[in-house]
């Protein structure tokens, strides 16, 4: 079977859905001899995204992300021609979204629907796009896959599609970031001008991440006193807000001194953010999997979370669960994390084992019975 791979959603630096691709990618190119896979590249992400086997082709097409327009054109348009041109027997989508009119069998990766479940976080093209696009890709794909049972709850319910059309397999631990070591904790303070202990959250600054409660509760909390708080992640619609919260506060809590907004780190600097962190604060209001979950799990960092969405089913017992919504419940687990020792062991030594739990080879292995499925009815 010839199956195709589209990677024109996927930006050339690393996010959630490029990291879900690349190592699903590479798991899957390590179990899989059979099947010829052509990878359909954009011009400024084909190094990021090419797979270099046997059985594998790196097809890079005249397409860039700069003007986003352009690229969607040529994502519904384009692809379907060139899966023809290369006899694509199987079209697989790892972003939510698949082009119109393949001239093939089509799966497709939905890793949430928060453009549905919190439409008002979202600009009003880019929602009505993505609302439009994905009902339509919802109908003509063959099987849908997701990232947790949460989501698939959630195309259900949003979507209209059947249960027995939903494949979960769930994320994994970026390799990378399992193989760094990590720089000095001394190089960490120098470069991002941290002074000693602190709290971190990873993640775009977006609304639904929730940043403004996190700041508030760490603001008010007297066991979070001799901390400081890092927000690793780009700025994005909810940075007017979060930025307007640490104003508001009062001058007695010196939260503009303590609050540290890295944009972004390397892969280096982020093994490190994890390492000496005393805990991560990630009550975020909705999430389809929530990558820094299991990444603070690998690095034994406990964790508070929230009830909602795919959170609870990650962390499972290796964090502290809290509503999102109420800050004197969210103030209560904090104080707890950072003065209760034995809190803090319990829920490292769970976290480390439980994202044993999580692996790209075994979604890589529920990602190609799919396959081997669908191949069968050709």
């Amino acid at each position: 079977m010839r199956i195709g791979v589209n990677t024109f959603q996927l930006h050339k630096r690393i996010t959630g859905a490029g990291r879900f691709t690349k190592n699903l990618l590479l798991a899957i190119s390590k179990l899989d001899r059979e099947n010829e896979y052509v990878i359909f590249l954009r011009n400024d992400n084909a190094r990021y995204y090419s797979i270099k086997r046997d059985n594998f082709s790196n097809v890079v097409c005249p397409v860039s992300n700069l003007i986003r327009f352009k690229r969607v054109i040529a994502e519904h348009f384009l692809l379907p021609k060139m899966a023809k041109e290369h006899k694509i027997d199987l079209f697989w989508s790892p972003s939510d979204i698949a082009p119109l009119r393949l001239p093939c069998l089509s799966t497709v990766t939905i890793h949430d629907v928060k453009r549905f479940v919190m439409p008002q976080e979202f600009p009003f093209l880019e929602r009505h796009y993505f609302r439009m696009f994905i009902k339509k890709t919802v109908r003509a794909a063959n099987l849908i896959f997701t990232v947790s049972e949460s989501s698939g709850r959630d195309i259900v319910k949003y979507l209209g599609v059947p249960p027995e059309r939903i494949i979960v397999a769930h994320n994994a631990l970026d390799p990378a970031l399992a193989e760094e070591e990590g720089v000095p904790f001394d190089t960490l303070k120098r470069i991002h001008g941290i002074g000693g202990k602190y709290i971190l959250f990873v993640g775009h600054m977006i609304r639904s991440k929730n940043v403004p409660r996190m700041l508030r509760v760490f603001s008010r909390c007297k066991a979070a006193e001799d901390y400081e708080f890092v927000l690793l992640g780009q700025p994005a619609a909810g940075m007017h807000e979060i930025e307007q919260t640490i104003r508001r506060e009062p001058q007695s809590s010196s939260l503009k001194e303590r609050v540290h907004h890295v944009k972004w780190a390397p892969t280096e600097h982020l093994v490190s953010f994890y390492k000496n962190a005393s805990a991560l604060f990630y009550a975020s209001l909705y999430e389809g999997f929530g990558f820094p979950l299991i990444e603070a799990m690998a690095h034994g960092l406990p964790i508070i979370t929230s009830d909602s969405s795919s959170m609870p089913e990650v962390a499972g017992d290796a964090a502290l669960i809290v509503n999102p919504t109420d800050e004197d419940a969210m103030s209560k687990a904090l104080e707890r994390i950072l003065t209760d020792e034995e809190t803090r062991q319990t829920l490292s030594m769970r976290g480390l084992e439980r994202v044993k739990l999580f692996s790209w080879e075994n979604t890589a292995k529920k990602y190609l019975a799919v396959f081997d499925r669908l191949n069968k009815n050709l």
